[in-house]
């Protein structure tokens, strides 16, 4: 693996998302025998192929899982037992849902989403492109609400998951030590801040031609770099240490906080191996992730 990004317990396989790619996105590997069973996801612009594996999640199966691609505005279907190494169908962001990022699927046909501008938080689609229901203002997530919704939501940018059940749906800040839980069916968001509670330094810059967060600290730190809603909690990866030791060492987070659905900690790991993502298997208590050093590879941990 050269560029790892993502990593996603199918329920019996692991699949490994590469950010950038030379031939193939990514990697079918068995935990139980720990080999690469198969490499697919071919880069490129045509038909079955993608240029990124941005997110995972799960299909109805533990051979099949989706990949987001956000540079083709498309959600790809891949399955083990497809011959070849392209996905097996997609789902194509309509016109009328243009600007919908971070996607995951609610159900055969909603997708849960954020925006790429605009105060809405968290919005759900269905398949055609009609908003269903918008969830939270990222406005509300500051003392000084007359800022561009786009400037807070780029300082609270991060990572999300939604539950199996896709009754909840979870947003971690990767420059703000915040977690942001959605319960779909009431619409109500319980909003966990720590273990810090601290806000990034940035001005806002209009050199672009239009408003953007400018970070002014460049030692800022990283807290959240990856979370997975599971069946009973959520595990979420933290640093909280400066970005610049990432860079002079190469290791990223050794902690996982669990939560649940409450919004309560309830326990932590402080792992022996630095992680960049982590996947979850609950039923045989065990940690999958990609680790953080300069030959990245799948880290497996019993817990």
């Amino acid at each position: 693996m050269l560029n790892p990004n993502a990593i996603l317990w199918t329920g019996k396989y692991l699949v490994v998302g590469e950010r950038k790619a030379l031939d193939y996105h990514l990697h079918f590997v068995d935990p139980e025998r720990e080999i690469l069973i198969k490499t697919m996801g071919k880069d490129g612009m045509g038909p079955g192929e993608i240029v990124a594996a941005y997110q995972l999640q799960r299909g109805k199966s533990v051979n099949e899982w989706w990949v987001y691609d956000h540079s083709q505005k498309l959600m790809a279907l891949f399955d083990l037992e497809t011959t070849g190494e392209l996905y097996r169908k997609a789902f194509r962001q309509p016109q009328n849902m243009y600007l919908a990022i971070d996607m995951r699927w609610s159900s055969d046909y909603s997708i849960m989403c954020q925006l790429a501008d605009g105060d809405d938080k968290f919005v759900l689609y269905d398949t055609l492109g009609n908003q269903l229901s918008t969830f939270g203002k990222w406005s509300h997530m500051l003392e000084n609400r007359e800022l561009p919704p786009n400037v807070i939501k780029s300082v609270h940018q991060g990572n999300s998951s939604i539950s199996p059940d896709y009754k909840k749906y979870v947003q971690v800040g990767l420059l703000r030590d915040y977690i942001e839980i959605l319960d779909v069916s009431s619409g109500t968001i319980t909003s966990i801040r720590g273990p810090e509670q601290t806000m990034p330094d940035f001005e806002v810059d209009y050199s672009a031609g239009y408003p953007m967060a400018k970070l002014t600290d460049r030692s800022r730190p990283y807290y959240y770099t990856s979370v997975v809603a599971e069946e009973e909690y959520i595990y979420a990866l933290y640093f909280g240490k400066s970005v610049d030791l990432f860079f002079q060492e190469g290791e990223l987070s050794r902690e996982i906080f669990v939560f649940d659905y409450e919004g309560n900690l309830v326990k932590t790991y402080t792992l022996d191996h630095a992680l960049f993502s982590l996947a979850v298997d609950e039923e045989n208590k065990r940690f999958f992730g990609i680790s953080s050093d300069k030959d990245p590879n799948v880290v497996i941990f019993d817990y």
